[in-house]
């Protein structure tokens, strides 16, 4: 009954919070996107998913967003990138789960 999905969004997107289009069974519906997403993490659409075989209701769409990155960066993003490594040293190679 739940409906899973994967969504692409921007860099920008991602860390600093976005409301995005996403496409239900119903139509488009507007989706928030919370500051510093990450790429991978879920999120629900309550009542967004399959008729029940069995009884009234519907299940969930559960939206997994993908970072995607531009093919292409011009010289003033990478400038802006690296920046950006320079201002907020972050290795999440070193965290601990």
């Amino acid at each position: 009954d739940n409906l899973y999905v994967d969504v692409p969004i921007t860099v920008s997107e991602a860390a600093l919070g976005a409301s995005i289009e996403v496409q239900t069974l119903d139509g488009p519906v507007m989706m928030k996107i919370p500051p510093t997403t990450q790429s991978g993490q879920a999120f629900r659409l309550s009542g967004k998913g399959m008729p029940h075989l069995k009884g009234e209701g519907r299940g969930d769409q559960f939206v997994r967003v993908k970072i995607v990155l531009p093919r292409n960066l011009d010289e003033r993003s990478q400038q802006l990138l690296r920046d950006f490594d320079r201002l907020n040293p972050y290795n999440p190679r070193m965290e601990r789960p």
